[in-house]
């Protein structure tokens, strides 16, 4: 904000509101947002802006969106979303091929890749259906280990360990992104090499990631805001995609687990952590 010369006290008032990783609190914290009357919500992640979007229809909400907002609903089209969404389209499903393939060129010997996903989660399916069609074509077969606690995924960590399975792949939900601390640990405990969504997991201890660099989101986002705080209405503001994307690996991770890497995979990498 500060770059598209907003300051704070004088052009805006920042009010915070945490989940503390506890997902059936957000609804309570969007309507207490919207209770002190605040100009727009900025929900960062989906299932803030699933809460938000329970809560109201009319004050504007921007954030980062996971799932297709025009398949789920939220919006009528990405170029004029005509409701009281708007945000950046992080790509999420469509970018699963591509992390497949970099878990297929990291481990060429692959045959059997499990899946971490929630079965409940809306986007569940069509992520699913997906990966599968890119699975076929990379001589790959996909294991669903569906998690919705921390307790089922290591439970299913442990059994993608026991059934010998290549490496993980993840869909972004709730539980995944709230405990992705305990995947990136287990991973590496168990041997699994895996590619996740985000940084966040590499940064943890995970073995690689290709994603949007969630700081070009942000600063993104802030344009939003700013076109909100001029007056635009959320509903004529475009739904955008991500403006830059990244694949960072840790290669202690890989030393960790016996993966050796190729000097054109580590050439491609936007950042290796030693």
């Amino acid at each position: 904000m500060g770059a598209l010369g907003q300051i704070e006290g004088r052009d805006y008032l920042l009010i915070e509101r945490y989940g503390e990783d506890n997902e059936a609190r957000l609804p309570d914290l969007a309507a207490e947002l919207i209770g002190l009357n605040v100009r727009f919500i900025l929900a960062t992640s989906q299932p803030s802006v699933v809460a938000a979007a329970r809560v109201t229809r009319t004050v504007p909400i921007i954030g980062r969106l996971n799932d297709d907002p025009v398949e789920n609903g939220m919006a009528k089209s990405l170029a004029r979303p005509a409701g009281n969404i708007s945000g950046v389209y992080s790509l999420a499903e469509e970018l699963t091929p591509k992390r497949l393939s970099l878990l297929k060129q990291v481990v060429p010997s692959a045959l059997r890749v499990g899946v971490l996903l929630r079965d409940d989660w809306p986007s569940a399916k069509r992520a699913w259906q997906t990966e599968e069609a890119a699975a076929t074509q990379l001589g790959l077969e996909l294991v669903a280990l569906n998690v919705r606690s921390a307790g089922d995924l290591a439970a299913a960590l442990s059994e993608a360990g026991a059934n010998h399975l290549d490496g993980i792949i993840t869909f972004r939900n709730p539980t995944v992104v709230t405990n992705l601390k305990l995947i990136a640990e287990q991973c590496r405990k168990l041997g699994l090499p895996a590619v996740f969504d985000a940084r966040e997991y590499v940064d943890a201890g995970g073995l690689m990631s290709y994603g949007p660099n969630i700081d070009a989101i942000y600063r993104q986002l802030a344009r939003f805001a700013v076109k909100l705080l001029n007056g635009t209405s959320v509903g004529e503001i475009p739904i955008e995609e991500p403006t830059k994307f990244e694949l960072v690996i840790n290669r202690r991770t890989a030393d960790a687990i016996g993966i050796r890497l190729s000097p054109d995979i580590l050439m491609s990498a936007d950042q290796v952590i030693e």
